[in-house]
């Protein structure tokens, strides 16, 4: 369904759109090291344009926090690590474009705000056939995966540059997850926009499970 087709460097200046949106009620969080559920596609004829972003914290003795030169380098499959288990709150988040001095994850613990995690999902509709051109930039750690399969794939220390990725992809709906984790570098950034493509992306349907909720 998906194939990539290249990276490209973008020096497009850093940019940010704020718009004011009663956003979507967030389902409540799930324990800690739980799976919580995704959600349904939405309405697409009367969705939110936005994202479910659970937000993370990492701590200052995380083996994966502050690494050394001769620590094991991290894993690269953002599902397989323990970055994204000690859950810290939910928001609905109606951009990704966040830029610089992205700080947001203060419990007052050592280390706090330095070390944090997110997970963004969604859903994303192509209306055709089309090729989809995201913008992506992140210090640290970042993925984005459409269905299941990586179409962005940035692991390690980086500094914050936004990058040009454009990929294929089918008609059709499919879940969207985004990964982030900032843990060693003295800047915190990140950055995703859909710069090309007839896609539109929206916050997941969750009616069904709050009825079925007793």
């Amino acid at each position: 369904m998906l194939v990539s087709l290249g990276v490209l460097l973008s020096f497009t200046g850093c940019s940010r759109e704020s718009t004011l949106v009663r956003g979507p009620v967030v389902p409540p969080a799930e324990p800690p090291g739980d799976e919580p559920e995704r959600g349904g596609p939405p309405d697409w004829q009367n969705c939110f344009q936005g994202w479910r972003g659970q937000y993370y914290n990492l701590t200052v003795d995380h083996p994966d926090v502050l690494p050394r030169p001769a620590d094991p380098p991290a894993g690269t499959d953002p599902t397989q690590l323990d970055w994204f288990e000690r859950e810290a709150f939910e928001d609905f988040d109606p951009t990704l474009d966040f830029g610089r001095n992205f700080w947001r994850v203060d419990e007052g613990l050592e280390g706090d705000p330095s070390f944090f995690s997110v997970h963004w999902s969604a859903w994303i509709r192509a209306w055709d056939d089309t090729d989809v051109t995201l913008v992506v930039g992140s210090s640290d750690d970042s993925w984005v995966y459409i269905d299941g399969d990586p179409v962005v794939e940035r692991p390690g220390i980086q500094s914050f540059e936004r990058e040009t990725y454009t990929f294929e992809m089918d008609a059709g709906v499919a879940p969207i997850d985004v990964y982030y984790a900032h843990r060693a570098s003295d800047e915190s950034g990140f950055a995703f926009r859909v710069v090309e493509g007839d896609v539109s992306i929206c916050f997941a349907d969750f009616s069904e499970e709050e009825e079925e909720t007793p």
